[in-house]
């Protein structure tokens, strides 16, 4: 018995039995009548032609790809690129003054930023106060709390770090 024809894969078996000549006349004209209604199922035919022609060897089934690619690269339209932009004379020395004004600014920004260290002066004062060695303070208990109170007033600029936030002031003396 066979698949009937409504059914998608019973259709496709019985194009299969339509090429091989296993069909009976009543079939092959409800086949037939169906395959002329479904572009879907033509498609199919033909796929099965194409696969009897191959199986049997037949010949002008080799095609060149290639070929056929290239002669529709030649067939297409060549897209040239856009010209580049070109700068109009007065812009290559403004944007370089306006780079270097912006150097100048970032390095007196750095140099100046309020928490620097204020420079190379400042550097110097504190080499020379560092090789006299250092210094011992004599004060009372009551000067040590306001110095360490008072320390983040003091100049020298901003310190990072714990205990480098707070200077230790030494006492000498009988008094402790």
């Amino acid at each position: 018995m066979r698949p009937r024809i409504s059914d998608g894969d019973g259709m496709k078996t019985r194009i299969s039995a339509l090429m091989d000549g296993e069909l009976e006349d009543h079939e092959i004209a409800e086949t037939l009548r169906v395959l002329r209604r479904s572009p879907e199922l033509r498609s199919e035919w033909c796929d099965c032609q194409l696969i009897g022609d191959a199986l049997r060897g037949e010949r002008g089934l080799d095609i060149d790809v290639a070929a056929r690619v290239m002669s529709a690269l030649d067939l297409e339209p060549t897209v040239m690129a856009p010209a580049p932009r070109r700068m109009i004379e007065w812009q290559r020395p403004v944007l370089a003054l306006a780079a270097s004004a912006a150097g100048v600014a970032l390095v007196a920004w750095l140099a100046l930023a309020p928490g620097a260290d204020g420079g190379l002066p400042a550097a110097k004062a504190r080499l020379a106060s560092a090789k006299q060695g250092p210094a011992v303070a004599q004060s009372t208990p009551r000067l040590q709390e306001y110095l360490v109170a008072h320390q983040a007033y003091a100049p020298g600029g901003t310190m990072v770090g714990g205990a480098r936030n707070i200077r230790i002031v030494a006492a000498s003396g009988e008094g402790h």
